[in-house]
């Protein structure tokens, strides 16, 4: 085998060709090798832990317990101290007066209440209205009845004062009257049935027909209101001719 280059150059020249291609050939292969080792090297390395390493540090000696974070209950100014009540001073209530017999009665010891003789009238009747005054209490005691304090008045529907016995015959009368428990003082009033006010002041109007409230009075004592009716006359029936009488029988 021949190794000396023939040509028309010199020898000198054909061996540097073959000495750079050699040269090149090597350094290709040693960057493969290189490349190959690289990735051989970067493909089994072990896995990068992160930066953060989670095991605790004990180098500097035992693990102290992690603190635990103190819960702070958030402070609640006291409210404003209300200012104490002062007492109000009452006045002592003194006991009701022991009632003794024949002492005056006071109105918690009475009663009194109105009575109609008819709960309907008809315009042009004069109803009757009876007052009577009770002792309800438990122990006798007297008291003034007369006209002067005890009195029948006619209200409307709509407490409007209608009429009194005191309007047109003021009285001075007094009766001073002793109950025992239970007893009873009556008094009857007419009623023309016409309107009235204090003093008596004339023309008078008649009432018309309505519903009525009957109220009696003694002093500052009332009684429970006694609705009544007042209603229009009706008319009559014309009255029926006689029956003309008989023909007499022929004469035989």
């Amino acid at each position: 085998m021949e190794l000396e280059p023939h040509g028309p150059l010199p020898p000198e020249i054909y061996r540097r060709r073959r000495a750079l291609a050699i040269g090149v050939a090597a350094l290709v292969v040693v960057v493969v090798i290189a490349i190959v080792v690289l990735v051989a090297s970067s493909g089994g390395s072990p896995e990068t832990k992160p930066a953060g390493n989670s095991e605790p540090n004990t180098a500097q000696g035992p693990l102290a317990e992690t603190p635990t974070p103190e819960v702070k209950t958030p402070v609640v100014p006291p409210a404003d101290a209300s200012p104490a009540q002062t007492p109000t001073p009452t006045a002592a209530v003194e006991p009701p007066p022991v009632l003794k017999e024949g002492d005056d009665c006071p109105d918690s010891t009475l009663a009194v209440k109105g009575i109609t003789n008819e709960p309907r009238y008809t315009i042009g009747d004069q109803p009757k209205f009876t007052m009577v005054v009770t002792n309800i209490g438990l122990v006798g005691c007297q008291r003034d009845v007369g006209a002067a304090v005890l009195s029948a008045y006619v209200y409307s529907l709509e407490n409007k004062r209608l009429w009194s016995n005191l309007d047109c015959a003021p009285s001075n009368e007094t009766l001073v009257k002793t109950f025992n428990p239970g007893e009873q003082v009556t008094t009857e009033v007419t009623w023309t049935g016409m309107g009235s006010e204090p003093e008596c002041p004339l023309p008078r109007q008649p009432i018309g027909p309505g519903t009525y409230n009957l109220v009696v009075q003694l002093g500052n004592l009332r009684s429970a209101t006694v609705p009544f009716i007042l209603a229009e006359p009706s008319a009559e029936p014309p009255a029926e001719a006689p029956a003309d009488a008989p023909a007499p029988p022929p004469g035989g």
